[in-house]
């Protein structure tokens, strides 16, 4: 990204105390960087000459690209000096630079208060590499200090700390490396797919639960938390996940700055929460949750800005109508779409990829389960054009049986035998849902040549089978997850759309 694309996202992701703050501390700066910033506030999408042309008409030579790097730096220590007395760390770092120039000035016995007390808010909060550099610095006091006595002293109580600092910085790097042996796995697998993997992921229930009961430090508590989640995840045990991510979150009302947790991860935390409920069924937690998550307390502490609220409201609405078609409620679902989209068209920037793709899924799942089939091909085909081809590439398969699926219900039979040979040779062996999409391509092929309904009828019954006994197979279940191909099989024998089925069940 370029450097004046990346101080037009900075400018606009400010909020209306930090824009204030940087023009009151500015002035002086000369009113050239106050007008940029104005301007560059006002575009929608950054305009290189608009700002260009104000450069010549405030009669400035420096090139823009000079003037935007300054503007930059200006806008980071403006937002550095804003938050300064808002987060430990950064309360911690603050004292480190006033301790530094008093003790370049000679003023060694007045620095020596400002270190001790941010040594003390460091290991409160679990800064293990602010503490380090804060001993560092102490190195110092023994150099300077005339007494023998309180040198040695000082000596002592320098490697103490050392000593203590070293032994957490193992644990917490020990437990980081599981985490990360976690995650490597599910990259690889996404969960526990036969007995080694499940036997790999029951290995560290009983050690962690043992060292999470006896464990007061909240860094090293949430870490163990998120190598049991990993776990229960991988074990798709819903019942004890849930328990433990609920476990985790409460860290943010107990300390969240102590526990390390970022805004970015306290968005994440809630966010899978939304998903876990919904893979169990708990559409009413869920709900709930959603409701009450504008009152809590901790965003307002924690966000300095609206970007994670933003967020946290995306996956919120894009979870509401994952629980709706979960649940067949295909028409509730339906009015949703344009809400969704219109926070897109108005959001783009806080929008994960993940949940573009699942939102653009269950658009057209939605649609096609109502029998709008010319929408459902219009979303499919946005789909297509508008998502990264690395990230289309996993829903290819599905891709090609929904445009066989659409247009058999708009009813183009021929084109659809027309396909069959074509999206048989293209379809990507190597992708998840394979099986799904060759079972379904036998079947058109096999449909044209039914007589009479009777035989379409048992065609469509024998399909059915192979295809519920596919949906119970691990490999395959994230295809039916977002679509529902049994449903399908049911919708054609009962001659109605999804949405209308007479379900049995």
């Amino acid at each position: 990204m370029r450097k004046s694309q990346q101080l037009h996202d900075l400018i606009h992701s400010m909020g209306k105390n930090e824009k204030r703050y940087f023009k009151v501390n500015n002035k002086r700066e000369g009113s050239i960087y106050i007008k940029l910033f104005d301007q560059i506030l006002e575009q929608k999408k950054y305009n290189f000459e608009v700002l260009r042309e104000l450069l010549v008409k405030e009669h400035i030579s420096s090139s823009l690209s000079r003037v935007q790097h300054h503007l930059y730096k200006l806008i980071l220590k403006s937002l550095a000096n804003f938050h300064a007395a808002s987060h430990p760390r950064y309360e911690v770092m603050e004292s480190l630079k006033h301790y530094i120039i008093l003790r370049d000035k000679g003023l060694h016995q007045q620095g020596k208060s400002i270190l001790n007390n941010a040594l003390i808010k460091a290991k409160a909060n679990n800064y293990y590499g602010l503490v380090l550099e804060i001993s560092d610095l102490m190195e110092d006091w023994v150099t300077e200090e005339d007494s023998h006595d309180e040198a040695v002293k000082q000596k002592k109580n320098l490697f103490e700390l050392y000593r203590e600092n070293n032994s957490y910085t193992k644990d917490v790097v020990e437990l980081k490396k599981q985490i990360f042996d976690l995650r490597l796995f599910f990259l690889e697998h996404q969960f526990g797919r036969n007995n080694k993997h499940r036997a790999f992921l029951k290995s560290f229930i009983e050690k962690t639960h043992f060292q999470l009961n006896k464990e007061h430090n909240l860094l090293k508590k949430r870490m163990l938390l998120t190598i049991l989640i990993y776990v229960y995840y991988g074990l798709q045990d819903f019942e004890q996940l849930i328990a433990t991510e609920k476990q985790r979150l409460d860290l943010l009302n107990q300390n969240w700055a102590a526990s390390h947790i970022s805004p970015f991860l306290a968005f994440a935390y809630h966010r899978n929460l939304l998903w876990v409920l919904l893979s169990n069924k708990n559409y009413k937690e869920h709900f709930a949750l959603v409701n009450n998550m504008d009152n809590m307390l901790i965003f307002t502490l924690l966000y300095k800005s609206s970007f994670y609220t933003i967020k946290l409201k995306i996956a919120s609405a894009v979870t509401l109508l994952y629980a709706e078609v979960k649940q067949q409620h295909y028409h509730q679902a339906y009015h949703q779409i344009n809400k969704l989209w219109k926070m897109y068209i108005d959001y783009e920037k806080n929008w994960d990829l993940n949940l573009l793709v699942q939102s653009f899924i269950l658009f057209i799942n939605t649609t096609f389960c109502l029998g709008k089939y010319e929408e459902s091909y219009n979303w499919l085909l946005f789909f297509e054009k508008n998502i990264p081809q690395t990230y289309v590439l996993p829903y290819q398969n599905m891709g090609k049986i929904t445009h066989l699926l659409i247009h058999d219900g708009l009813g183009n039979h021929k084109l659809i035998q027309n396909k069959i040979e074509s999206t048989r040779i293209r379809l990507y062996r190597k992708f998840a849902f394979f099986e799904v999409a060759n079972t379904f391509l036998k079947f058109f092929k096999r449909r044209v040549k039914c007589k009479s309904e009777e035989d379409q009828l048992k065609l469509l019954i024998q399909y059915k089978k192979q295809m519920e006994k596919i949906a119970d197979k691990e490999d395959q279940k994230g295809f039916f997850i977002m679509f529902n191909f049994v449903d399908w099989f049911d919708s054609k024998i009962q001659n109605c759309s999804i949405a209308n089925l007479k379900r049995l069940y």
